[in-house]
């Protein structure tokens, strides 16, 4: 089969699979029903069909499909698909959190749909095993940030008093809130293994190990704001409702640094990540 169209095949059918694990969840969700098997057989298909997508394209245009918005937003549906799959395989009392999360996948996904699909060429400093490195270890800190935001949602709505029938049978609050804490520190390391990564790559490909771009820069303010957060819930002994408004706001900035900047930036980032 022609690469181009076994790209377009594998990612519609990903895409079609990731709509009917939302409206599943939902349904397990609301009904208490729990058709897990099938819904994790169907995330364990969407994700491999989409991997076969991304893996067509990368052998049709020998370089990295992250250039470009459409190329960025489908590797980190990729990815965040791929973090709420294990999360979801790993820790079967938490699969009710996937119905907080599919919304926020198939947004980003309409939002690809709407990005032109242009093909462009590689840079000459895409040349780099580093280049690897990096988006590797920011796609992981994003889905482990990404499994907290969810957590951190549950709690938020039961102590607004809503959903929490739909969400009886999840850990109580305090157990969610160390739970979400250890993802998010695990995120720490992550994303300090990306930008040191990242680092090195600049110096490979543009002489300097930082410049201070738009992208950097809020990396930086990234990482500072998942220090805090963690530092203030360990020194201050904050209550799991701030703690999920904190996770909250720090998959804010992360959502604007990953998903904004590289839109609105002429650095030499722009649309590359």
């Amino acid at each position: 089969m022609d690469l181009a169209k076994l790209d377009a095949i594998a990612l519609w059918s990903a895409q079609i699979g990731y709509v009917l694990i939302c409206v599943l969840t939902m349904i397990a969700l609301v009904f208490r029903r729990r058709p897990e098997k099938t819904i994790l057989a169907l995330m364990g298909a969407s994700v491999m069909l989409h991997t076969v997508a991304l893996g067509a394209r990368w052998v049709r245009l020998d370089r990295v499909p992250v250039i470009g918005g459409y190329e960025m937003l489908s590797a980190n549906v990729w990815g965040l698909m791929l973090a709420v799959t294990l999360a979801y395989w790993r820790l079967p009392r938490l699969r009710p959190v996937a119905a907080l999360l599919m919304p926020v996948v198939i947004m980003i996904m309409a939002w690809m749909l709407l990005k032109p699909n242009d093909v462009t060429g590689a840079p000459s400093t895409y040349d780099t095993a580093w280049l690897f490195v990096h988006i590797g270890f920011i796609k992981l800190f994003l889905g482990c940030a990404f499994i907290a935001l969810g957590m951190a949602g549950v709690i938020l709505l039961r102590n607004a008093g809503i959903g929490v029938e739909r969400f009886g049978g999840l850990p109580g609050d305090k157990v969610l809130d160390d739970r979400a804490y250890r993802f998010m520190a695990l995120g720490l390391i992550f994303d300090t293994l990306g930008v040191v990564a990242g680092a090195i790559w600049a110096k490979d490909a543009w002489g300097r190990y930082w410049s201070w771009d738009t992208l950097e820069t809020w990396s930086l303010v990234t990482w500072l704001s998942i220090g805090l957060m963690l530092h203030v819930r360990a020194s201050f002994k904050t209550p799991p409702r701030i703690n999920s408004l904190l996770i909250v706001g720090v998959f804010l900035v992360a959502f604007f640094t990953f998903f904004g900047i590289p839109f609105v930036s002429t650095a030499l980032h722009k649309g590359q990540i």
